[in-house]
């Protein structure tokens, strides 16, 4: 694993995990739309830019722990897209504008 983060860079592995959690729960639901794969690889690149190097710095993890932790906040983050989304189309339907 250190040879691939040193051969690509960290930031590759964990944006390419966490697409690969959101992947995962993709296939793992049987949905085939491809509105969905989108939104997973969205949500991993997400996850692997804003989230990871805050909880890995807080943490004092070395980078290897990244793909791994990639990976679950990837497939977490597409588990819980759809009650967000739901939510925010319930926010709007019911504002008085």
């Amino acid at each position: 694993m250190e040879a691939l983060i040193l051969a690509v860079g960290a930031k590759t592995c964990c944006v390419f995990a966490s697409g690969c959690g959101g992947l995962t729960n993709w296939a793992v639901q049987k949905r085939i739309s491809w509105r969905d794969l989108a939104l997973a690889c969205l949500v991993g690149w997400l996850a692997a830019e804003f989230f990871l190097p805050p909880i890995m710095m807080y943490f004092e993890l070395d980078m290897v722990w990244g793909p791994a932790m990639a990976f679950v906040i990837g497939y977490c983050g597409i588990r819980l897209l759809p009650t967000v989304e739901e939510r925010i189309k319930n926010l709007i339907s019911n504002s008085k504008i």
